[in-house]
């Protein structure tokens, strides 16, 4: 009987959605066509309104694995032109956004039901979505942990916080299985998506704070001394791709109405973007685990001082988001991308893709497809595999489309040498200043160094900030008080200087 008042419930709900010639009619547009979102969607709700985009012709809905309770999560593709939605053309890069890893931290989920509408919404109409569609292949996840959701609680059903539930460096090059075992069903349904499909770019949606965080998130990573793919473990908990972790996340940062101030109740940042240690230490964690096992570069967005805002709030949440979201879409396309074949053109797959002096390789799909996104500037690439490589070529990157660069292993490979972690002398570093004096001798002088109980509170502050809710009483939110004339980067839930 339960079952049948649940399926009753589901074909009710499902006529309140349908789609005309038109367009979309779905509770969150208004009459004039425009997004206008003015509450939560429950589990059925959101699957009833992904089946409504799911009719449209670029869009494809699909399943990535089940809850603890059996709850579906779902993703849904979006791509423009003649069966891209079956199969994706080639060089069309891939984005992913994730949202409600945590099931208490709900607004990311309304922004993903939000956009995707907004797109469907606008596509042959707005030539920015046009060109965006016709070029990126999106994928969106609304809900990672629904059970958590329903529940309004942090962890899935088994009391997992899914954001530590990630393999970390110690654990590259195990088998696919291996890395899977004892872990989360949710967890692991996205360890298969990560590792089965080339994404390029992605965003881990959160609440709790105001700020685009980047890698690393935990302390002490070595990927170097486990990976080929890895030249270097970059330096002061920062990858070998800081420059381009930082340009995304200053780009969605100063795109956002407020996130680029840094001035929200619950955190002051810098530019309203933070390092993953400076803020708070995460081992497990789904960004960390993109950039280490896979060519994805992921950031995670936290868009709410409180976690589950009223209702009312959500559509400005959606104003606020909407530009960040797309622009970081687009940004995908300035990505260096091309073709890698051997000496007879058969495209190679797992082809090496090498930045001279940048830490990271990345390697090619199935199809010889590469991307690789630095910032502005002049650089050469080359490819290896199979023993052999190519010709160095140069490359100039500049703030707009990438170029399109294909190589052709022809000659025998040379090794690539690790590449140094440290820094030149005649040169500050947060360390001090190194300054030689004859050849195998310096003097190290020590300018400013955080002391040690700042190193020991950054922890501390991580797991505040992952256990503490946020306390609404009727529409004020209980804060600390706001002290006068700190710095810019001051936080106030994870304070760095010490309390007078």
């Amino acid at each position: 009987m339960h079952d049948l008042r649940r399926e009753m419930k589901i074909l009710l709900m499902s006529l309140c959605f349908v789609v005309l010639t038109s367009g979309l009619q779905v509770d969150i547009l208004d009459g004039d066509g425009n997004i206008n979102i003015q509450r939560y969607h429950n589990y059925i709700e959101l699957e009833n309104l992904l089946k409504v985009l799911d009719q449209n012709e670029i869009v494809h809905k699909y399943y990535l694995g089940r809850s603890v309770e059996g709850r579906s999560i779902w993703a849904i593709k979006i791509s423009g032109g003649l069966g891209a939605t079956k199969e994706r053309p080639e060089l069309r890069p891939m984005v992913k956004y994730v949202a409600n890893m945590h099931g208490d931290e709900s607004v990311g989920r309304e922004m993903m039901l939000g956009l995707a509408t907004y797109i469907v919404q606008n596509y042959g109409k707005d030539d920015r979505i046009t060109k965006l569609v016709d070029t990126t292949e999106i994928h969106l996840v609304p809900t990672l942990n629904p059970d958590g959701f329903e529940a309004v609680r942090r962890e899935n059903s088994n009391g997992k916080d899914l954001n530590r539930n990630f393999p970390g460096w110690k654990e590259i090059g195990l088998p696919i299985e291996k890395l899977k075992e004892g872990r989360e069903p949710e967890t692991n349904a996205m360890i298969h998506w990560i590792l089965e499909n080339p994404f390029v770019l992605s965003i881990n949606y959160h609440d709790g704070a105001v700020v685009a965080n980047y890698p690393w998130d935990d302390y002490g990573v070595k990927p170097s001394e486990k990976s080929e793919y890895f030249l270097s473990d970059g330096e002061n908990n920062r990858s070998p791709d800081n420059p381009v972790f930082e340009a995304l996340a200053k780009l969605y940062a100063s795109k956002h109405a407020d996130m680029h101030l840094g001035q929200a109740s619950c955190g002051r940042f810098k530019d309203g973007i933070a390092n993953g240690v400076d803020w708070y230490a995460v081992a497990g964690g789904m960004q960390d685990f993109n950039y280490l096992f896979s060519n994805c570069l992921e950031l995670t967005l936290e868009l709410s001082c409180v976690k589950k805002p009223e209702e009312d709030q959500l559509q400005g949440q959606f104003k606020k988001n909407l530009e960040p979201m797309l622009s970081y879409l687009e940004y995908a396309r300035h990505a260096v991308h091309g073709i890698i074949t051997d000496a007879q053109g058969n495209r190679l797959n797992n082809a090496k893709l090498v930045v001279e002096n940048e830490g990271k390789i990345v390697k090619s799909t199935e199809r010889g497809e590469y991307w690789r996104l630095l910032v502005p500037g002049k650089y050469r690439i080359k490819a290896m595999a199979n023993g052999m490589e190519s010709d160095w070529k140069d490359v100039e990157v500049v703030d707009g489309p990438g170029p399109r660069i294909d190589l052709q292993v022809t000659k025998e490979e040379t090794a690539e040498e690790k590449v140094s972690n440290e820094i030149e002398t005649q040169k500050v570093e947060e360390e001090g200043l190194k300054v030689e004096l004859v050849p195998g001798w310096c003097l190290n002088f020590q300018v400013f160094k955080l002391p040690s109980w700042c190193k020991k509170s950054a922890s501390a502050a991580r797991t505040r900030k992952a256990n503490n809710q946020l306390q609404v009483t009727g529409s004020a939110v209980r804060r600390p008080a706001i002290r006068q004339q700190q710095p810019a980067f001051y936080n106030w839930y994870h304070p760095i200087f010490p309390t007078v």
